[in-house]
């Protein structure tokens, strides 16, 4: 009877304490570094016209070509929260927060605050995306595997908006993937984000940020005003956009450079078709 106790006792601990998969605790306070895009991430941010490395399809190149950035000072626009995949670009910090199961006391969700965002949860426990037809929010639907120290993350069900705050468009059919790497206090994150509507290829993106245990995320202080003097929505004709090559001279880039964008400008091999460029 002691030997069979034994047995089921430890059968038992096996049952309730399961095995944890081995991965990187990312919870904490993390500060931006702006080591790649400085301009775009800590400047003056995107410049209008400068698609370079993105790319986009005809659709997104005309999307992108007869917006008007004016519309950020719409009242429904205004107190926006950022898209997912924009959300890594954008300026300010970031907290990441874990949701624990209280009785396992395992890993059921990552919970993700930008300046900017609603709570983007990141579920952990193996459920499933919801249908096709299921709503579509800001932050979309994660879900995260171990691969490895690496967590891969899937999103789907995002809402249409922007890959860069230039306007370059994002819409609802996207799906974006994340590889997160911790390196003791650095935190990178590398994005890949398909889109069969207004992009040519997979637009593939890293960031970074730094731990940072003297700093809290900040309150977003949004107030809507009436900023337009029109009620009109903003916006351009095609080819009618007079300030899509402003940033040429800024910049010194050439015109050809600034073909708005597409998939072979993601590639060495582009600087060939430069050459004599003035």
């Amino acid at each position: 009877m002691k030997r069979v106790f034994l047995f089921l006792f430890a059968a038992t601990v096996l049952y309730v304490i399961p095995v944890q998969a081995q991965g990187t605790d990312f919870a904490g306070e993390w500060s931006s570094r702006c080591t790649e895009d400085f301009i775009a991430r800590c400047g003056m941010g995107e410049q209008l016209g400068d698609y370079l490395g993105i790319p986009l399809n005809a659709a997104g190149r005309m999307r992108a070509e007869t917006s008007d950035v004016a519309e950020w000072g719409l009242p429904e626009f205004q107190c926006r929260p950022h898209p997912s995949p924009y959300q890594w670009r954008a300026a300010g910090n970031l907290r990441i927060t874990k949701e624990i199961n209280p009785v396992s006391r395992q890993l059921t969700a990552y919970h993700v605050a930008w300046l900017r965002s609603l709570d983007r949860p990141i579920y952990m426990d193996g459920r499933p995306h919801p249908p096709e037809h299921a709503p579509h929010t800001w932050s979309g639907f994660s879900t995260g595997k171990w691969d490895g120290k690496t967590l891969v993350i899937t999103t789907t069900h995002m809402k249409q908006g922007y890959l860069k705050d230039n306007d370059v468009p994002l819409s609802d059919k996207a799906i974006m993937h994340e590889y997160w790497t911790r390196h003791e206090g650095l935190f990178t994150i590398t994005t890949i984000v398909t889109d069969p509507i207004y992009l040519e290829e997979p637009y593939i993106l890293s960031s970074n940020y730094e731990l940072d245990t003297q700093t809290e995320l900040d309150f977003f202080p949004c107030t809507i005003i009436e900023e337009n003097i029109s009620a009109a929505v903003p916006h351009y004709l095609p080819g009618k956009n007079p300030y899509l090559n402003d940033w040429l001279t800024q910049y010194g880039v050439p015109e050809e450079a600034a073909r708005r964008g597409g998939a072979d400008m993601m590639y060495p091999e582009y600087r060939l078709k430069l050459k004599g460029s003035k």
